[in-house]
């Protein structure tokens, strides 16, 4: 399905796509670092098929000398975010070029839409999240689990959640594959993010992990292993998680409520949970 000789991105870019913004979740655990290397990853593939990117940080919060959602979310105005690559440049040739993908700070900006969600509906939220940003730009919304399982509650969404193949780490993939799946009805998709090919006791972690799911959770969720070894020039490799990201964002149009095909879930009363002391 994949064929390396070519940009497989461009292949989506060529076909009618739904037009909006693309918002990915991406799950943070207490070993914060392993999601941050997979936003990289991915947005350094994103971005050097052409795709506009940007990082939401729920760990960093917004200050008046390092604006960030907040302050997007009060103005109302869409902000652009540049791409990297136009036309036929080459992919290697973008790799060579400085990252012009932004990390944002969003701690307050997310924290009031889960007030949102949770008093006016989760289609309220994220219309409003999604109005911040320019059509076509792809949105890696890193939070904790429980910020995405209201926020991004019964929406069909397929949060990612990285990890590394060590016990803690399986752990933590665990309790957020079972809060995203059970609190949220969302599908968790497993992001182990390590050198490829797995080695013996990484398979058998992974093997583990995968059976208690299924065991507790009802069914086996997707694994997209991530090889922390990709870059943005290898067609191969970072154009299938182009396709992967592309083709299982969650696209929220302008008109949210007629045009896009989530469910919007009735607005609860439960209390927003608050971030851990980092």
């Amino acid at each position: 399905m994949f064929d390396p000789l070519f940009d497989q991105a461009a292949g989506l870019r060529g076909v009618g796509l739904p037009s909006g913004v693309r918002l990915v979740p991406v799950s943070l655990t207490r070993d914060a670092a392993v999601a941050y290397e997979a936003c990289w990853v991915l947005a350094n593939a994103l971005s050097a098929h052409g795709y506009a990117v940007v990082v939401l940080d729920a760990t960093a919060r917004e200050r008046a000398h390092a604006p960030g959602l907040s302050q997007w979310l009060q103005t109302g105005d869409r902000v652009a975010i540049p791409q990297t690559r136009q036309g036929g440049q080459s992919l290697a040739a973008t790799a060579q070029a400085p990252v012009s993908w932004p990390t944002v700070p969003s701690q307050s900006g997310l924290n009031s839409l889960l007030h949102q969600a949770a008093e006016q509906g989760v289609g309220a939220a994220l219309t409003r999240l999604a109005g911040v940003f320019a059509l076509g730009t792809v949105v890696l919304v890193m939070a904790p689990k429980e910020w995405l399982s209201v926020l991004f509650e019964e929406t069909g969404a397929q949060p990612l959640v990285p990890l590394v193949l060590h016990p803690a780490g399986v752990v933590d993939a665990y309790s957020a594959a079972k809060v995203l799946s059970q609190a949220a009805a969302l599908s968790p998709v497993l992001v182990p993010v390590a050198h490829m090919p797995f080695g013996e006791v990484e398979q058998r972690s992974l093997s583990a992990l995968l059976e208690t799911c299924r065991k507790h959770l009802g069914g086996v969720p997707e694994c997209w292993p991530l090889d922390d070894t990709v870059d943005a020039a290898s067609t191969g490799s970072a154009g299938s998680w182009v396709l992967r990201i592309i083709g299982s964002a969650l696209v929220v149009a302008d008109d949210a409520a007629s045009a896009s095909g989530w469910s919007i879930s009735t607005p609860h009363e439960a209390l927003v949970p608050q971030l851990w002391s980092c």
